[in-house]
């Protein structure tokens, strides 16, 4: 279980989380939605360790508030897919996906494979010669190698079509299992409805309303409430 209560945080003197609270049981995909600058990529950020910040963030029954970025993820085996899709280019689709890896990561190589086949043919080639979409699949495949108990993706289908987007949410909802709590940041509440099972808006740094992935008329409501109309 993850969860954050009354959390604040700082970008130097300036606040961009006033007060979010959220919690995410293990084998539930929560989306946050919101306007840009709303405060979503700041709570990735606070429940990281990125930022300062104050409140509690809670993760499996251990308060990590006071825990620097590089003990929650190791202890909680956090997963990161940043907006910026942090790849090397100048490597192969194999090297990406197994640097940093264990000796044994190359196990869950044929899982990755099976979760985006496209990736197969091309483990020879260069990242930097891929699409936008089969990069974001490297990150995505790359992460979920690691078997993370906490996974955090930040706008994964940002600058994509929509068909590719469609593709890529309704894969990781294929290799989603009972143990990974899953945080989704999105802008569009109807498309985080094929992946989400909570939806929960974040409006000028505070956490708002949460409402049913499947409740349609809940949705429509955070989308008016946060983007007007």
């Amino acid at each position: 279980m993850l969860s954050l209560e009354h959390v604040q945080a700082w970008y130097g003197r300036t606040q961009a989380l006033f007060d979010v609270s959220l919690e995410v049981a293990p084998g539930e995909v929560l989306a946050l939605i919101g306007t840009n600058g709303a405060g979503k990529s700041s709570t990735i950020r606070a429940i990281l360790g990125l930022v300062r910040s104050k409140g509690t963030v809670v993760m499996y029954g251990t308060d990590v508030s006071n825990w620097p970025t590089h003990k929650r993820v190791r202890e909680f085996d956090i997963g990161v897919v940043p907006e910026s899709k942090s790849l090397f280019s100048a490597m192969t689709v194999r090297e990406n996906l197994l640097v940093g890896q264990s000796r044994t990561a190359s196990r869950n190589l044929d899982r990755a494979m099976a979760a985006f086949p496209m990736l197969e043919s091309r483990l020879a080639t260069d990242v930097g010669a891929l699409s936008g979409g089969q990069r974001q699949m490297v990150a995505l495949a790359r992460t979920l190698m690691r078997d993370p108990r906490i996974l955090l993706l930040d706008e994964p289908g940002l600058g994509l079509a929509p068909v590719i987007v469609d593709d890529i949410y309704a894969r990781i909802r294929d290799l989603l299992t009972p143990d990974l709590a899953v945080v989704l940041v999105e802008q569009s509440a109807a498309r985080v409805a094929r992946l989400a099972d909570q939806v929960r808006l974040i409006s000028i740094g505070r956490s708002g309303d949460q409402v049913a992935a499947a409740d349609a008329d809940g949705l429509r409501r955070l989308e008016t409430i946060a983007f007007g109309g």
